[in-house]
């Protein structure tokens, strides 16, 4: 089936590609709308074109990001090759991601943004600049880089130019969401830069808030003509609820003996389920010129946060306490954290030839502490798992919900951790007469880890990557690159015990193709394999194990055409086949990795037209495809998902309205199904319709 929609994205993208071109000779040019990203640093850490990256990169500008109306982080990546995203629903506890079949490590301004899971800690996509797509291992410049690749965003710094926009935003589930973007010079030296957020509203279970407040100053103070210094400030305070889980029997698999409950029925409790968290964060970015040819780049960040989180979600053995079916067994969930995270990143760059090649090394050493002062707590699901707590919530009538029932929870668990991770790493970029690129790199890692009831931990490794890309004809450049990670695992299981590191490699081969200055077609293929892999725990929803070897293979095509005539098409289908190689007592070779869909495929058209010197308008649709999963069992299959979105917009003079509708059917959904808590398994809720309308002025 797949191999038909494959065909279909390609083939659509030819056809509406030349068709246009056809046109193009008799319309006039339109002014550019979205732009288009031909360059990217997250590969290399240097400023370098795509089409000279040996590696699969995307990049998603913030006019795409606000045209295809993403409200978070994941949802800027639903139309970016090989990545999945809202992994286990709309579930707001973070952003859920993965590419390859590997779950992804974030990345802020080229600095780990978590080092681990961590409750809350969303980023804001309306203080981004840019974010940022690296598929495949990456750990010879990043260490913490995942197997699968990172994503890596970038934040908005202040201007030299005098420039900004307010705006207002309105929609389903209660939103009211005003946001400011102000900057501009402060003197011949200075500028400065605010980007604000204030927003209202629930989630799609009525009654739980979606409230959010950010604030993010920053100042840039140019030195000279070779030096610069830019400190961004963060606050960032979250009151949100948690999501609940529902039993697939009664979604679905609903039938006569089990009549369906809707997509956002509430199994929690209002008022208990909860997720307050408050972040601070800081960072330093620091350039300093040399000369032409020497360059130091230094970034530094450190980030606390404090998270109170609560929620009653549907769990037991047995899943009923009736016969009927109807009352649904509880438990209860509490967590009580500070964490911080302290990061750098400092490296100098030399331009030099010999001879014919160019060369543009980078010597670089960067640094992670991770500290986690955490206690939790849990009530037992029927079974004998201490610690936990004796009693847990009263269950709840599916059929005639009865909220409010008191009940007792308190703390079971405590710890500490920290990690640290410290990498040197040397990186060359050789040119070779303006057509072949190469690129080698080494990095040394020494990462530790200890626990409150576990001993320190200290390993090390040593990481390779090389690859080459060369234009063999205009604009066509076929590549071929090798790739090694070592990911220390920050922060322990749910008993408090550090993690392994996980170790992987990658071989990819593919060819990138530059048709004009506005596109960029990719096609590749790409193995990797990693070992002590993570996986959830089947007897602890809470705990994830760690241990055997899963390999991945696939195909990719991303291909983003822009015409002189407003026309733009995003295509993307990806193949996975993400399996365990060596395999562990509750996951044996063979079994497909849980969660992974193979095939993943969407498709964006854009057209922008004008009908006076101040009038533009533009309109855009797009198709997502999300194939089947696995659970962890084997034995639980989600089902494949199509969803549909759709914008509008207007510019007149300095203003913008702008509609946007997503999963414009409203198909009810399970973004992920897994085998715990009921015989017929568990539905994360996937997000139902969303429409949004924007009004901003521009100045």
């Amino acid at each position: 089936m797949m191999s038909r929609i494959g065909w279909f994205v390609v083939s659509t993208l030819a056809a509406a590609a030349s068709a246009q071109a056809q046109q193009a000779s008799s319309r006039p040019e339109l002014e550019e709308v979205v732009v288009f990203a031909s360059r990217a640093s997250t590969a290399t850490k240097t400023d370098t074109p795509l089409i000279e990256t040996p590696q699969a990169i995307s990049v998603v500008t913030a006019e795409q990001i606000a045209e295809r109306g993403a409200r978070n982080y994941q949802d800027i990546f639903r139309y970016t090759a090989g990545v999945d995203t809202e992994q286990v629903g709309d579930d707001q506890r973070g952003d859920f991601f993965s590419i390859r079949g590997f779950s992804v490590k974030q990345y802020l301004d080229g600095l780990n943004k978590q080092p681990d899971f961590l409750y809350g800690s969303r980023m804001e996509v309306f203080t981004l600049e840019r974010a940022e797509v690296l598929r495949g291992p990456s750990s010879v410049l990043y260490g913490a880089g995942s197997t699968g690749g990172l994503l890596n965003a970038v934040s908005k710094t202040p201007k030299f130019e005098f420039g900004g926009e307010f705006g207002l935003q309105l929609g389903d589930y209660d939103l009211a969401l005003a946001q400011a973007d102000i900057t501009g010079p402060l003197s011949e030296q200075l500028a400065g830069r605010f980007v604000g957020i204030f927003r209202e509203g629930e989630l799609m279970w009525e009654g739980q808030p979606n409230d959010k407040v950010v604030a993010m100053p920053s100042i840039t103070w140019q030195i000279g003509e070779r030096t610069d210094i830019t400190l961004i400030g963060l606050y960032q305070d979250e009151d949100i609820g948690a999501q609940t889980y529902l039993p697939m029997e009664k979604t679905v698999h609903a039938s006569p003996a089990d009549p369906r409950i809707p997509i956002d029925f509430f199994v929690g409790e209002p008022g208990f389920n909860h997720m307050k968290s408050e972040q601070l964060a800081g960072t330093l970015l620091f350039s300093h010129r040399f000369s032409d040819a020497i360059e130091l780049v230094s970034n530094t960040r450190y980030v606390d946060q404090d998270v109170d989180y609560g929620e009653v979600y549907a769990y037991g053995f047995p899943p009923y306490e009736d016969p009927e079916r109807t009352l649904l067994t509880r438990q209860f969930y509490v967590l009580d954290e500070t964490y911080r995270v302290l990061n750098s990143d400092s490296h100098v760059k030399f331009n030099f030839d010999t001879g014919p090649l160019v060369h543009t090394l980078l010597f670089g050493v960067d640094y992670t502490e991770f500290e986690q002062d955490r206690q939790e707590g849990f009530s037992c699901p029927g079974f004998t798992l201490p610690p936990c707590w004796s009693s847990s919530p009263p269950p709840l009538d599916i059929y005639n919900p009865v909220y409010g029932q008191p009940f007792d929870f308190g703390f079971t668990n405590a710890y500490e951790t920290r990690s640290t991770q410290l990498g040197f790493y040397l990186q060359d970029q050789i040119r070779i007469r303006d057509r072949v690129s190469v690129v080698l790199g080494v990095r040394q890692d020494e990462a530790t880890s200890e626990a409150t009831i576990s001993p320190k931990d200290k390993t090390d490794a040593t990481t390779f990557r090389a690859g080459i890309i060369g234009e063999v004809y205009e604009g066509v450049s076929p590549y071929f690159s090798y790739s090694e990670s070592f990911t220390p695992v920050f922060g322990g299981d749910f008993y408090g015990n550090p993690f392994e590191p996980q170790e992987g490699r990658q071989y990819e081969v593919g060819v990138k193709w530059q048709p004009n200055r506005n596109s960029l077609v990719t096609v590749n293929y790409f193995d990797i394999e990693e070992s002590n892999f993570l996986s959830q725990d089947p007897d602890n929803i809470q705990n994830f194990i760690q241990a055997g070897r899963i390999g991945s293979t696939g195909y990719e095509l991303e291909a983003i055409v822009n015409l002189d005539n407003g026309f733009g098409v995003t295509a993307n289908y990806s193949f996975t086949e993400a399996e365990v190689l060596e395999g562990t007592q509750s996951h044996p070779a063979g079994d497909r990795v849980e969660g992974i869909p193979e095939d993943l495929a969407s498709l964006w058209l854009t057209q922008a037209f004008t009908t006076s010197d101040v009038l533009h308008w533009r309109v855009g649709a797009g198709v997502r495809y999300v194939g089947d999963k696995i659970d962890f069992a084997q034995l639980q299959l989600t089902p494949s998902v199509t969803q549909y979105d759709a914008m509008a917009e207007a510019n007149y003079k300095d203003w913008t309205f702008a509609l946007n509708i997503n999963n414009l059917t409203d198909e009810e959904y399970c973004s992920f199904l897994s085998g715990y808590a009921y015989p017929d398994g568990t539905c994360y809720p996937g997000l139902t319709r969303t429409i949004i309308g924007t009004v901003s002025k521009r100045f």
